[in-house]
């Protein structure tokens, strides 16, 4: 399989481990079911770039040095503010938005776009939402107050193995981010695990209630 590169407006500067990519991580794993240790390495170069204009600078100027070897490069860029950024008006549709970011590329061929909605905070809020254990005032701090340090350390035990179940739940609330998802499978080339076959129905341990004799 080819590498990929992800780039992303993380403020949290030039680190090759934190929270949101470490999700993201988890959630192809969970999608091909393959060699985890494999596709990790395809997914090893995630560049945090501290803010959404270094990304589009990364797309349009420094593509063609990424993509040399002709690997694919991925922008996860938040939906929330790109609009302005780019000077479009506030309901430009996404298709338009991503032509946008590909303008002025040396690369657009090599160029895929992901619209997280409405940003990384969205994430943590349906974090919160299927994980009702999770400590309100972590996620408070993580969503209103932004601390950068607790939002990784949730995002970080959302991508355990033992959390599968919570990811799915995350993706079937954040369309946007099983697109993410989506985009790598498909630029990396590995293949979709097969759905898990739907659960029985539970049972109560008796056999089927019948219907009383009037």
């Amino acid at each position: 399989m080819p590498a990929v590169t992800i780039l992303y407006e993380d403020q949290r500067g030039h680190q090759r481990q934190f929270g949101l990519h470490e999700l993201v991580k988890a959630c192809v794993f969970d999608a091909v079911n393959g060699d985890r240790r494999r596709v990790e390495g395809m997914l090893a170069d995630a560049r945090p770039l501290k803010g959404v204009q270094n990304v589009l600078r990364a797309c349009r100027e420094d593509i063609d040095l990424i993509a040399a070897d002709g690997r694919s490069v991925v922008a996860v860029v938040d939906d929330d503010v790109i609009r302005k950024h780019l000077g479009l008006p506030g309901d430009a549709a996404d298709a338009a938005v991503e032509q946008a970011i590909k303008k002025g590329s040396r690369a657009p061929e090599r160029l895929f776009v992901a619209l997280i909605k409405q940003n990384t905070e969205s994430v943590l809020a349906a974090a919160a939402a299927c994980d009702p254990s999770l400590d309100a005032k972590r996620v408070e701090r993580a969503v209103r107050h932004k601390d950068l340090l607790v939002r990784d350390a949730i995002l970080v035990d959302l991508s355990r193995e033992r959390a599968r179940p919570l990811r799915e739940c995350v993706l079937g609330r954040m369309p946007s981010l099983r697109g993410l998802v989506v985009i790598l499978v498909c630029v990396l080339g590995a293949s979709p695990a097969p759905a898990a076959p739907p659960a029985a129905p539970p049972t109560a341990g008796k056999g089927p209630r019948r219907k009383s004799k009037r």
